[in-house]
């Protein structure tokens, strides 16, 4: 009978969780693109300008990230459901706090401490609201440390999604009717939104857009929600998985159409509802983009964060 050998409390030993994993190359892929469109648009805020102004599509990143979030934290945390265990409560959020927390709280005091360094002589939010990650809500960009207004969606995200996932937890009507009331409960509410923030010119406010359309976590749901559903299905319906898997390269066309569709939406003059759809429309075309990419496999769990929005955009349907 062979006894394993022991590990000392010095050598180097493989966390169980990353045995036998899975590489997803495709999903470090999509985070490059992301990442790219959304360098490329705030570069281009300081002259760095491309042919066809491409570069005002960075919503497109933004998106993305958010449904790549969605699938990755929505997949560590139903895992454990999906084997009849418990989500273990305080595990994840020591671990999300651990990983965002101390870089966050140090460059907050950097911009509080040292406000010759800032980007803007007037810091996006008090003090008070970065501290409880509310930063996101009445925010308006052309201001310091706007660009953390991703991260209070990140972990309002994080907050909430673990105690719906176990409420809906072996309630399989529920967990059916739930997202799809916020994905369809988002679009009304961005149209009712737009409704109340009026134009001289007829469109919508900008700075009502800022505040209230697209920074807000309200009208931020609908990619999460995309990203979550992919990773229960994952875990719960291996069988309808591996067919989206197998059919996802031929997903990539209508996936591309869906993608031209949303920038016509972005460029369109004439809808009143423009800014509606602005942080939106790249939801339903970032899935297919995203099992595509899913299928091409790798599963590293990391959430990035977002550029700041220009101070005073020509548009508003382009903001990051």
């Amino acid at each position: 009978m062979s006894v394993p050998p022991k590990t000392h409390r010095g050598e180097m030993e493989v966390d169980p969780r990353f045995r036998n994993r899975e590489r997803q190359p495709g999903l470090d892929l999509l985070r490059a693109l992301a990442i790219i469109v959304v360098v490329v648009y705030h570069a281009a805020l300081f002259g760095f300008k491309l042919p066809g102004r491409v570069d005002r599509f960075g919503w497109i990143g933004v998106d993305l990230f958010f449904v790549l979030s969605g699938y990755l934290i929505g997949g560590q945390l139903l895992a454990p459901l999906a084997r009849d265990q418990r989500i273990k409560l305080g595990r994840f959020f020591t671990r999300r706090a651990l990983r965002i927390m101390p870089a966050y709280f140090a460059v907050l005091a950097i911009y509080f401490l040292l406000p010759a360094w800032r980007e803007y002589p007037e810091m996006s939010q008090p003090l008070w609201k970065f501290l409880l990650s509310v930063q996101n809500i009445a925010l308006h960009g052309g201001t310091a440390f706007s660009h953390a207004w991703s991260l209070a969606v990140e972990d309002q995200f994080y907050l909430a999604l673990p105690f719906l996932l176990l409420f809906l937890y072996r309630r399989p009507r529920a967990a059916i009717i739930v997202p799809c009331l916020i994905v369809v409960g988002g679009i009304a509410l961005r149209a009712f939104l737009a409704a109340q923030n009026p134009s001289v010119d007829g469109g919508v406010s900008f700075r009502g857009f800022q505040a209230w359309i697209y920074y807000p976590t309200w009208t931020r749901l609908d990619p999460l929600v995309f990203g979550v559903v992919l990773a229960a299905i994952e875990r719960f319906r291996p069988n309808w998985w591996q067919r989206l898997i197998n059919c996802a390269p031929w997903l990539w066309l209508p996936a591309l159409g869906l993608i031209v569709y949303a920038l016509y939406l972005g460029e369109t003059k004439t809808s009143p509802s423009l800014p509606v759809s602005g942080n939106s429309h790249s939801s339903p075309s970032g899935w297919p983009r995203f099992l595509f990419a899913r299928s091409v496999r790798d599963s590293r769990s990391v959430e990035l964060q977002f550029p700041a929005p220009p101070s005073s955009p020509a548009s508003p349907t382009a903001p990051t």
